[in-house]
Protein backbone atom coordinates (compact mmCIF):
# COMPACT_ATOMS: atom_id res chain seq x y z
CA UNK A 1 0.00 0.00 0.00
CA UNK A 2 1.56 3.29 -1.06
CA UNK A 3 -0.87 5.51 0.84
CA UNK A 4 -2.17 6.05 4.37
CA UNK A 5 -5.75 4.92 4.87
CA UNK A 6 -8.40 6.47 7.09
CA UNK A 7 -12.09 5.66 7.31
CA UNK A 8 -14.70 8.37 6.79
CA UNK A 9 -16.25 7.44 10.14
CA UNK A 10 -13.01 8.55 11.88
CA UNK A 11 -13.40 12.19 10.78
CA UNK A 12 -13.87 14.52 13.73
CA UNK A 13 -14.16 17.82 11.87
CA UNK A 14 -13.71 19.59 8.54
CA UNK A 15 -12.97 23.29 8.21
CA UNK A 16 -11.16 25.71 5.87
CA UNK A 17 -7.78 24.46 7.11
CA UNK A 18 -8.47 20.78 6.49
CA UNK A 19 -9.73 17.53 7.96
CA UNK A 20 -9.10 16.40 11.54
CA UNK A 21 -9.51 12.77 12.59
CA UNK A 22 -10.56 11.44 15.99
CA UNK A 23 -6.97 10.35 16.74
CA UNK A 24 -5.66 13.89 16.14
CA UNK A 25 -4.16 13.31 12.67
CA UNK A 26 -4.86 16.06 10.15
CA UNK A 27 -4.99 16.63 6.42
CA UNK A 28 -3.99 20.25 5.80
CA UNK A 29 -5.53 21.44 2.52
CA UNK A 30 -2.87 24.09 1.86
CA UNK A 31 -0.21 21.33 1.85
CA UNK A 32 -2.17 19.36 -0.77
CA UNK A 33 -2.57 22.05 -3.46
CA UNK A 34 -0.28 22.22 -6.49
CA UNK A 35 0.80 18.60 -5.97
CA UNK A 36 -0.99 17.44 -9.12
CA UNK A 37 -2.97 19.02 -11.97
CA UNK A 38 -1.30 22.45 -11.55
CA UNK A 39 -4.29 23.72 -9.64
CA UNK A 40 -4.49 26.21 -6.79
CA UNK A 41 -7.58 24.49 -5.36
CA UNK A 42 -7.36 20.74 -6.14
CA UNK A 43 -6.47 18.82 -2.95
CA UNK A 44 -7.44 15.24 -3.85
CA UNK A 45 -8.72 12.70 -6.36
CA UNK A 46 -12.02 10.92 -5.80
CA UNK A 47 -13.59 7.73 -7.15
CA UNK A 48 -17.14 6.86 -6.14
CA UNK A 49 -17.18 3.76 -8.37
CA UNK A 50 -14.17 2.11 -6.67
CA UNK A 51 -14.63 -0.68 -4.14
CA UNK A 52 -14.52 0.86 -1.61
CA UNK A 53 -15.17 4.44 -2.75
CA UNK A 54 -12.43 6.88 -1.73
CA UNK A 55 -10.87 10.33 -1.73
CA UNK A 56 -7.08 10.35 -2.03
CA UNK A 57 -5.51 13.56 -0.70
CA UNK A 58 -2.15 14.77 -1.99
CA UNK A 59 -0.57 14.91 1.47
CA UNK A 60 3.22 15.35 1.74
CA UNK A 61 5.38 12.20 1.83
CA UNK A 62 2.49 9.74 1.21
CA UNK A 63 -1.06 10.31 -0.04
CA UNK A 64 -3.88 9.88 2.50
CA UNK A 65 -6.91 7.92 1.32
CA UNK A 66 -10.28 8.33 3.02
CA UNK A 67 -12.39 5.24 2.35
CA UNK A 68 -16.09 4.53 2.76
CA UNK A 69 -16.38 0.98 4.10
CA UNK A 70 -19.72 0.66 5.87
CA UNK A 71 -21.15 -2.84 5.60
CA UNK A 72 -24.55 -4.35 6.11
CA UNK A 73 -28.04 -3.42 5.07
CA UNK A 74 -28.13 -0.23 2.96
CA UNK A 75 -24.35 0.17 3.28
CA UNK A 76 -23.92 1.10 -0.38
CA UNK A 77 -26.50 3.89 -0.07
CA UNK A 78 -24.97 5.18 3.18
CA UNK A 79 -21.43 5.10 1.72
CA UNK A 80 -22.59 7.12 -1.30
CA UNK A 81 -24.36 9.62 0.96
CA UNK A 82 -21.21 10.04 3.07
CA UNK A 83 -19.11 10.39 -0.10
CA UNK A 84 -21.33 13.19 -1.40
CA UNK A 85 -21.29 14.84 2.02
CA UNK A 86 -17.49 14.92 2.10
CA UNK A 87 -17.36 16.32 -1.44
CA UNK A 88 -19.82 19.03 -0.47
CA UNK A 89 -17.88 19.99 2.68
CA UNK A 90 -14.62 20.22 0.74
CA UNK A 91 -16.29 22.45 -1.88
CA UNK A 92 -17.67 24.70 0.86
CA UNK A 93 -14.09 25.39 2.01
CA UNK A 94 -13.14 26.66 -1.45
CA UNK A 95 -11.10 23.60 -2.43
CA UNK A 96 -11.86 20.98 -5.03
CA UNK A 97 -11.17 17.37 -5.99
CA UNK A 98 -10.55 15.64 -9.30
CA UNK A 99 -13.12 13.01 -10.33
CA UNK A 100 -11.61 9.73 -11.53
CA UNK A 101 -14.94 8.07 -12.47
Amino acid sequence: MDYLEEEFSNIKSIDKKGITFADGKCIVFSECINQRYNSDTCVAERDCSADPPYFEFFTPVRPTRIVFKKTGFRAKTKNLSDFISLQSKISETGYGTYDLT
